[in-house]
């Protein structure tokens, strides 16, 4: 059970920061595409 509760804690802990970068990741992928499509428009 502690192990179990440990884990728990640890994931509850690094959600933030998993959630942040992911974010950040989706972001700049985002704007990745949009600066392609922009290029290529124009």
């Amino acid at each position: 059970m502690e192990v179990e509760q440990y884990i728990t804690r640890e994931e509850t802990e690094l959600s933030p920061a998993v959630v942040v970068t992911t974010v950040l990741l989706i972001a700049v992928f985002a704007v990745g595409l949009l600066v392609q499509l922009v290029g290529t428009a124009l």
